[in-house]
């Protein structure tokens, strides 16, 4: 009875701690799951910065506001193969070869070596700061001060891209190639010092480029390459003491997840960046929505291509259930908008039947940045705003010229946060900064991100904004414009009052309507933060122009088509389309700084200008009653001084911020150059890249000619690499 009792006590016993036991352990997995969880401390905000933002986009590396950003991924270097880096294929956007280089100059690597992929941007371009003895300048040596500045913040070479993934199938393809690259990958970020690698494979096995190199063998071949080079970044960090981190670049379509091992790479990178943008394009003759967050029962209906796939909720859910833990996946996030032209006017142009790519865009046809779209688009000159309620996206349409432009703002970056953060991914990848040159959209993801400042508990308010002037008016309205303002976290808007009335902006313009004639009127411009922060407030006053003219208090409309034909070290030569009015438009002025110039016809010579400096010429119409328009604006930088003589002295110098039409010539490195049609941008000596420009004769050029004292390896690494 002792023994069965003693037995009785030792079950007893066993059971409870048996219960104990069984009760801790899903606690302990709670536990676990939620350390391993993404929480509102550490999102990731993925952002790359492309090198050629800094030639005519001119958004340097210290233009970047590093608190909002956890990983800068530049982009982008390349693979060297045979000597040469760069994709010659005729259908890319820079079918251009180069020689491999590192900042001293040419180099012999092993095939699937990654260098350099802009080595005069990436590594010798001087800055403010920088030295001639510096052995290393450039984009690269600003990235490393920007860390300097902000421990926190990680920077990642970004390798390969749309452009330069035409050699990953082979580097993958072999053993020896696979380590030549790995080994070459860790050599890079350490003599460059980058905290990771980013592999953008564009795309294993189909997809890409026609040209690229693609084999079955892609599938299984990728998992090898990132075993391969996640294996040396290990090695590579526990001999010198850091952690250096893999991701990649994925597409959000169902074809990359089938030609890919998802799982197991998953496995073995830090992260996925994936491309949840670029579902519908003019490449497609319906309009529809560059990075739409679900499906549009209404695209499918009006016959958009894939369009229950090619979606971000879709794209996600593909990853998720491919074998991607939701903490490795970064949602992207476009910055920029797509356009169509010649969409019919119906349904606001939305999912209509388009003629192809629009004819306008920021830096190229069909492709907006959202600066660009916030300064000259968004319900401004005849484009309205509209809401996609289904897909969560703004667009903009103009019933005038047919053109329907998808793009994203905050309203729909709320959308995409919220989301992501209901899926429990691991944060936010932004294509790309330069596109968001008033951090309107970065500043609205890391306050939802809770990345930096991030709008939470910030109590300081934006500089005064500056510089406010009323370049036109009428009876009726005034027109203000006034300098951006800055933040510690970013401002989010501008606010206008005058009397008891408020408007609010998001640019740094205003037009002011309903006013009464010959009255004067007190306008307070502030800006304002995501926190709700108001700065100290910049007036004017400004009384409006009488009635007069019998009663007409129409202003003529605003002059179109503003270009400048040709202009010199010290002058400009402007041309516009005829203004029209209800009586008679009686003439234009010409402003530019404290300057204004009065004419009759629809040209203006401008003199007396001083060599190499931009000039913004603002262009009103008036009529008899001294109505003014709205002013058509145009940004000219005057050409250098210098130049030569000959025949290079009777034609403007080549302008990266000139439009030029078919017949216009330029002189260029010692030659003449004439436009076949329109163009900017395109350099002249790039004629069998682009096909834009034919060299019509020569010229003796001086000393002080535009970069004759590059070196050919300079000039060469110029031009601007391709974007993604």
């Amino acid at each position: 009875m002792v023994l069965v009792k003693g037995s009785l006590h030792k079950l007893i016993l066993f059971a409870l701690i048996t219960i104990l036991v069984l009760t801790l352990i899903p606690f302990t997995g709670i536990r676990t799951a939620k350390a391993e969880a993404v929480t509102a401390s550490n999102y990731k905000v993925v952002a790359y910065y492309p090198s050629w933002a800094a030639y005519g986009r001119n958004y340097q590396v210290s233009d970047i506001d590093a608190t909002k950003i956890t990983h800068i991924n530049y982009a982008f270097a390349d693979v060297c193969w045979n000597g040469i880096h760069g994709n010659p294929d005729p259908t890319g956007p820079n079918p251009q070869t180069w020689s491999c280089q590192d900042e001293n100059g040419n180099i012999s690597v092993p095939n699937g070596s990654v260098v350099l992929g802009d080595p005069f941007v990436d590594a010798q371009k001087s800055n403010p700061g920088d030295v001639w003895s510096d052995p290393l300048k450039g984009n690269l040596k600003q990235l490393v001060k920007l860390k300097q500045s902000n421990p926190a913040l990680k920077t990642i070479i970004s390798v390969g891209g749309w452009t330069w993934s035409n050699k990953f199938s082979d580097i993958a393809a072999t053993a020896a190639t696979r380590t030549t690259f790995a080994d070459s990958a860790v050599n890079f970020i350490r003599k460059y010092q980058f905290d990771g690698v980013d592999i953008d494979w564009e795309y294993p096995v189909g997809g890409g480029l026609p040209a690229n190199s693609a084999r079955p063998a892609d599938k299984q071949n990728y998992t090898l390459l990132l075993q391969e080079v996640k294996a040396k970044l290990n090695a590579a960090g526990t001999a010198d003491g850091k952690t250096y981190t893999l991701s990649i670049a994925s597409s959000a379509g169902p074809s990359f997840a089938a030609n890919t091992e998802l799982g197991q790479i998953a496995n073995t990178v830090d992260w996925i960046n994936m491309m949840t943008y670029d579902f519908n394009g003019g490449w497609q003759n319906i309009s529809a929505h560059n990075a739409p967050l679900y499906a549009d029962p209404q695209a499918a209906a009006a016959g958009v291509p894939n369009s229950a796939v090619f979606n971000v909720e879709a794209g996600v859910n593909g990853h998720l259930s491919a074998g991607v833990p939701a903490i490795k996946l970064v949602l992207g996030v476009p910055f920029y908008g797509r356009g169509w032209g010649g969409c019919a006017n119906t349904a606001n142009g939305e999912y209509r039947t388009c003629s192809g790519v629009s004819s306008v865009g920021t830096w190229e046809k069909g492709s907006f940045d959202f600066t660009d779209l916030q300064n000259n688009y968004i319900n401004k000159n005849g484009y309205t705003r509209y809401m996609n309620n289904n897909s969560k996206v703004p667009f903009l349409y103009n019933p005038s010229n047919g053109t329907f432009i998808t793009y994203d703002d905050v309203e729909s970056l709320g959308y995409k946060t919220d989301f992501l953060k209901s899926k429990g991914l691991a944060g936010a990848m932004i294509w790309e900064l330069s596109n968001d040159r008033n951090k309107i959209l970065l500043n609205k993801v890391a306050t939802d991100l809770n990345i930096g400042s991030g709008g939470g508990g910030d109590v300081t308010p934006p500089s005064q904004p500056t510089n406010l002037t009323a370049p036109s008016k009428t009876a009726t309205s005034v027109n203000l414009s006034w300098s951006t303002s800055t933040d510690n976290v970013g401002v989010t808007g501008y606010t206008i009052t005058y009397g008891s009335n408020t408007v609010n902006v998001t640019g740094t313009t205003a037009e002011i309507t309903g006013l009464t004639a010959n009255t004067a009127y007190t306008f307070v411009v502030k800006a304002k933060d995501a926190a709700n922060n108001l700065s100290t407030g910049a007036s004017i006053q400004v009384t409006t122009n009488q009635a007069g003219g019998g009663g007409d208090v129409t202003p003529p409309s605003q002059p179109t088509n503003l270009t400048a034909p040709s202009k010199t070290a010290t002058s400009v030569n402007l041309s516009w389309s005829a203004s029209t009015d209800n009586v008679g438009v009686t003439g234009y002025t010409v402003t530019y700084g404290t300057n204004a110039v009065n004419v009759t016809g629809t040209t203006a010579a401008i003199t007396g200008l001083t060599a190499n400096t931009a000039y913004t010429f603002v262009v009103t119409a008036k009529d008899a009653a001294n109505n003014v328009s709205t002013g058509a604006s145009l940004q000219i930088t005057t050409n250098q001084t210098g130049g030569g003589g000959g025949a290079c002295a009777a034609v403007p110098t080549w302008d990266t911020t000139v439009a030029y039409t078919g017949g216009q010539k330029v002189s260029y490195n010692g030659k003449i150059y004439e436009a076949k049609w329109w163009t900017q941008g395109e350099k002249p000596d790039l004629s069998g890249q682009w096909g834009v420009w034919k060299e019509v004769g020569t010229c003796t050029t001086g000393p002080a000619t535009l970069e004759v004292n590059l070196s050919e390896d300079q000039l060469q690494a110029e031009i601007v690499a391709p974007e993604q």
